[in-house]
């Protein structure tokens, strides 16, 4: 009894499916429905087969199978519901197997099993049907492994490809540095970063200390006109103080001014970046370097550059509007946030 109620149950999900997939899959909202009942009638089908085909061997109707019976249901169980997936998505004309596996099925839970065997057409048919549709699923499955191979050699093959070219890219960025010999330090200073990698970084830097005049270069590019107003890309400031974070100048004394014009400049362009919530230039500022160059070789200074930073502490104090673009404001927020604590350090400990 309990058999043939899963039987009626499997049959249902089944058709259930079959009419699923032979309509065509819709888009938008309607594709989100669609999966879902096709999640839903799938994993039923899955479920109340697999529960029919456990009656069924625990109810003798595969005792005509000698040897490693449960190993074998549970093989056929597998490829039947593989063959059924692909047959009803691709190939409905394999269905005629379904009708033969049924019918054997339904055959052998209500037939008399008084000696453990199955009438010898009802045996063959179902044969037959676990025979194609392991053939079947074989088939199903190699290809999908033989994809999963080509798809993964693929990928390692890309791997290595970018690998190399990253490899090469280096190889050709570290050369360039090297045998650099522009009059203008600007190509070198981008290196300078501390975030930049630590090879290229200290050839840049070693290379930009072979310049005899690298300090009034640098002066040169804290003291351009107009840097309040230019686009960030273009203020090579930027690069300056990410080669004084950590590399001592000969006369520090020559970079008063040039800082104090630099702090003007920063309370200008963070006051500006800060009300217009379209603007996220607040990067270009790089305070964090900015404060461990001050601290680094320029602290005796420091009362030169008080009234600057307490102004441009004033300015990040600010409320300011929330950014218009929703993947930057959480960084926006963050680098504003790691500015304001950079300042207020360094206030703290240049009383």
């Amino acid at each position: 009894m309990f058999g043939n109620i899963l039987f009626i149950i499997t049959l249902m999900f089944y058709s259930l499916l079959a009419n699923l997939l032979s309509k065509p899959r819709p888009s938008g909202d309607y594709g989100v429905g669609y999966a879902y009942a096709y999640l839903v009638c799938g994993a039923g089908f899955i479920i109340s087969s697999g529960l029919l085909a456990w009656n069924m061997n625990v109810n003798h109707c595969f005792d005509w199978v000698l040897h490693y019976r449960n190993v074998l249901v549970f093989i056929g169980w597998i490829a039947f519901v593989t063959m059924t997936f692909w047959a009803l998505e691709y190939h409905r004309v394999f269905i005629l197997l379904h009708v033969l596996v049924f019918a054997s099925c339904f055959y052998a839970l209500n037939a008399q099993h008084n000696e453990g065997f199955l009438h010898s057409w009802a045996k063959l048919s179902m044969q037959i049907g676990f025979a194609a549709s392991l053939l079947i699923a074989v088939g199903i499955w190699g290809a999908w492994s033989k994809i999963r191979v080509m798809h993964a050699i693929h990928k390692i093959q890309s791997k290595i490809a970018s690998l190399s070219y990253r490899k090469a890219e280096y190889q050709a960025t570290l050369d360039k540095i090297i045998n650099y010999n522009d009059t203008s330090i600007n190509g070198l200073l981008k290196f300078a970063e501390p975030k930049m990698d630590k090879q290229l970084r200290e050839n840049a830097i070693a290379k930009i200390k072979t310049y005899a005049n690298k300090e009034e270069q640098m002066i040169a590019i804290l003291t351009q006109k107009n840097l309040a107003t230019i686009w960030a890309y273009d203020d090579d400031s930027y690069y300056v103080y990410a080669y004084l974070d950590g590399n001592r100048v000969e006369n520090p004394e020559k970079f008063i001014e040039p800082i104090k014009y630099s702090l003007k400049v920063f309370a200008i362009r963070a006051e500006h970046d800060m009300d217009d919530p379209y603007k996220r230039e607040i990067w270009s500022l790089n305070l964090q370097s900015f404060c461990r160059a001050l601290d680094f070789q320029f602290k005796e200074y420091a009362k030169e550059f008080r009234p600057g930073m307490l102004k441009l502490q004033t300015v990040l104090a600010a409320e300011y509007p929330q950014r218009m673009s929703k993947d930057h404001r959480k960084w926006y927020d963050k680098t504003i946030k790691a500015y304001r604590i950079a300042v207020k350090k360094w206030l703290d400990a240049n009383l």
